[in-house]
């Protein structure tokens, strides 16, 4: 009797997505970013009214600049597209739909983590703190944060679980050690929320780095990210608002 030849899983890809002093160069831009926010962020009063805008603003085109400098200068040179990185192509008018699914149940299992997490650190002063200097205050802050958000969702995702996640295991040859890495370095970025903020960021990186390489596609957590951050802006903009935090 003739058996049935077992599928070969699709093998990962390992090659790098750009030389390694490209990297090194990004390494060094978030470490960089991460110090100022520490001190633009951390350890400011208050922010002036009517600067929100403009500091949403800027995040934006930093966001985007460094997407054009991994893709110009490191994914176009190694003959490799966006496209590549992000994965997932859309064929069928359901695989929107089924991502989406996906995005939903993941952002339930983040709240479950992040839920634990934040438990078993205690309160973060440090992150409500940054939270509520860059939370919106009027309905055209909220639009320009709602744009920041969208922004976020997308070229962090590009940035951190799709080039660097990449770099990484191209240069440890180990997938667990490459999402640990970029999440380590994405908690890193955002240390201007105190170490408990950092490592809630870590874990919430590493999230998405698992999520990348089961589902070999950005799209569900480029989905969730975006709807996370949006609605972080507006629920710390209501509940100070209401004098609740």
């Amino acid at each position: 009797m003739a058996t049935q030849p077992t599928a070969t899983p699709h093998p990962i890809d390992r090659d790098r997505v750009a030389p390694l002093w490209h990297t090194v160069v990004f390494l060094l831009v978030v470490i960089g970013l991460a110090a100022l926010d520490v001190r633009r962020i951390g350890h400011a009063p208050a922010v002036p009214h009517g600067s929100r805008v403009r500091l949403y603003a800027v995040s934006i085109v930093f966001e985007w600049v460094m997407v054009a400098y991994v893709w110009l200068l490191g994914l176009r040179p190694a003959g490799k597209r966006l496209r590549d990185i992000i994965g997932g192509a859309w064929t069928r008018w359901w695989e929107p739909l089924r991502d989406i699914g996906v995005a939903l149940v993941f952002w339930m299992v983040v709240l479950v983590f992040l839920g634990t997490l934040r438990f078993s650190l205690g309160d973060n002063p440090d992150a409500l703190r940054a939270m509520k200097l860059l939370a919106p205050q009027d309905t055209r802050e909220m639009i320009a944060f709602l744009g920041l958000a969208m922004t976020a969702g997308f070229c962090e995702e590009i940035l951190f679980r799709g080039y660097l996640q990449r770099q990484f295991l191209a240069l440890t040859g180990r997938i667990e050690v490459a999402v640990a890495l970029q999440a380590v370095v994405f908690g890193m970025a955002h240390t201007y929320q105190g170490w408990k903020g950092a490592v809630t960021i870590g874990v919430y990186g590493a999230l998405f780095g698992v999520l990348a390489v089961v589902r070999k596609s950005l799209r569900p957590g480029m989905m969730q990210h975006a709807f996370q951050d949006s609605l972080a802006g507006i629920a710390i903009r209501v509940l100070t608002k209401r004098g609740l935090v």
